[in-house]
């Protein structure tokens, strides 16, 4: 079976799944025994029995929740897929939660993320029992899939869902070609870049796709880890064949490749003058990894390898869900 015909049956295989688990949110729960499980950050969290009233505190672990086949109680503001998540009571945003929202939902579990809530997690443990999970690159999806089956005893959905992940980001990489393009992140507006480097998200699922990230050999710096701050003579050294951009900022910012188009400089790139430049979606390849990471794979590799795909709108924000 060739790659791509392999590609679209591992493609059908994965919708097949995210189906089913979000079709049979309380018949794939497993048994009613405690259980103790260990999270990211080397806790060890017991869980008395099955979990019912179960919340996530980010867009990101919604998204695995619904996955798997567990309906939370509540989510922080402004999530808007899957669609039945927009209806749910909200607790305030991930980076500022409204703890007392959050206590009156009365969660008899929490799933937090360790980047946005390490500093608040002895009062989300006041709460109620806290696993906490981390997704950085593509391939921490399948194992975070794996830890919040295990958390909310959906493992069964969660194992089956984590297997077609891994079989999926397997056969991408290893299909990918070893000289892909190369290609600069900015994160932000071009007057406060911040670069992303292979470690983020999206710098991981470029080089998935046998793609290099400009900036890759500078050291972290600026706001957020992962990120580099570059000079604009390193890039016009670099001189990338893509340019990929997020654009955030004040609501209403310019989007970055508008910046991009209407500097002089800047548009000496290559990477403008070929049309290889593309404001990608804020919450797919951003504000929340997990589940879609199939969605935002398919988009990037037509966008560096053929098919290219039209200019997103910008999600101009600095919160996130």
């Amino acid at each position: 079976m060739k790659s791509h015909t392999l590609l679209r049956f591992v493609i059908g295989v994965l919708a097949v799944a995210l189906v089913l688990g979000a079709a049979a949110p309380s018949a794939w729960a497993q048994g009613d025994e405690s259980r103790t499980v260990t999270d990211v950050m080397g806790r060890e969290v017991t869980i008395d029995s099955a979990p019912q009233r179960i919340v996530g505190m980010s867009a990101s672990i919604t998204e695995v929740l619904y996955a798997i086949g567990v309906t939370p109680v509540g989510a922080t503001a402004g999530i808007d897929y899957p669609e039945a998540a927009a209806s749910l009571p909200t607790f305030g945003t991930g980076y500022q939660p409204d703890l007392e929202a959050l206590a009156a939902l009365e969660p008899d579990l929490i799933i937090g993320s360790a980047d946005l809530n390490a500093q608040i997690l002895d009062q989300l443990e006041a709460i109620a029992p806290t696993v906490i999970v981390l997704i950085q690159t593509p391939s921490d999806v399948p194992a975070v899939i794996r830890l919040v089956g295990q958390a909310t005893y959906h493992d069964t959905s969660a194992e089956y869902l984590a297997h077609t992940y891994d079989s999926l980001l397997t056969l991408v990489q290893d299909s990918a070609p070893a000289d892909g393009p190369s290609v600069l992140i900015i994160v932000g507006t071009l007057s406060t870049p911040n670069y992303g480097k292979a470690s983020t998200y999206l710098g991981g699922m470029v080089t998935m796709l046998g793609g290099t990230v400009v900036g890759d050999d500078q050291p972290d710096a600026g706001p957020f880890p992962g990120y580099a701050q570059l000079s604009v003579e390193q890039v016009l050294d670099a001189d990338p064949d893509f340019i990929l951009t997020i654009t955030r900022g004040a609501p209403g910012a310019t989007p970055i490749p508008e910046e991009i188009a209407a500097d002089s400089v800047w548009s000496s790139l290559s990477a403008v003058q070929n049309g290889h430049v593309y404001e990608l979606d804020n919450r797919l390849f951003l504000e929340s990894p997990g589940p879609r990471v199939v969605d935002a794979l398919m988009q990037l590799r037509g966008i560096l390898y053929g098919g290219g795909m039209p200019m997103a709108e910008p999600a101009a924000t600095e919160s996130a869900g």
